[in-house]
Order: structure tokens, then sequence, then C-alpha cells
């Protein structure tokens, strides 16, 4: 199983913390670069505000896509269930 680069939030520290233990690389959201594969959010904001809980999105200079996850309302278990079912 191919271990994806995932940027998180500041504030999902739990999530943070278990996808860091299963063995994915996880940068903080704030010191993202761009080349992420995975975006966990939380709180949506206006900008973001019509995602549903998963959603590929295409983004940077290649049209790279990225499965952005809105984690307001699940639990770092589930939330590591959708990283390890990527399909974007």
């Amino acid at each position: 199983m191919k271990k994806y680069k995932v940027a998180i939030q500041k504030g999902l520290n739990e999530i943070f913390e278990l996808l860091k233990n299963e063995g994915y690389d996880v940068v903080s959201y704030e010191d993202y670069d761009g080349d992420a594969d995975i975006t966990i959010i939380s709180g949506i904001d206006s900008e973001y505000e019509e995602i549903e809980t998963t959603q590929c999105r295409v983004c940077g200079p290649n049209d790279k896509q990225m499965l952005l996850i809105d984690a307001t309302r699940l639990t770092p278990e589930k939330v590591l269930e959708y990283v390890k079912t990527i399909r974007c």
C-alpha cells in the first residue's frame, strides 16, 4: 500500500499523530508546499463550505489531484479509514 503525503490543519493533533504512527508522511498544513496527496481540514470556512466529507480536487501547476477530507465530524479512526482507501 502506498503511503501518501498528508497535510493536516493545525489543531488536529490526534489525527496528525495517528497518521504519523501509521507511517504516513505528515506535514502541517501551514508548512504545506503544494506537494501533498491528501489535505485534512476542519471547521470549514466559506472557501470550502460546499465540499463533501471527502472530495478530489485538482491543484498545482501540473493539475495534480489531491484528496481533501473535512474532518469536522469525524473520529481520527474514520479519517484513517478514508486515507487508507483513497480514491481520487
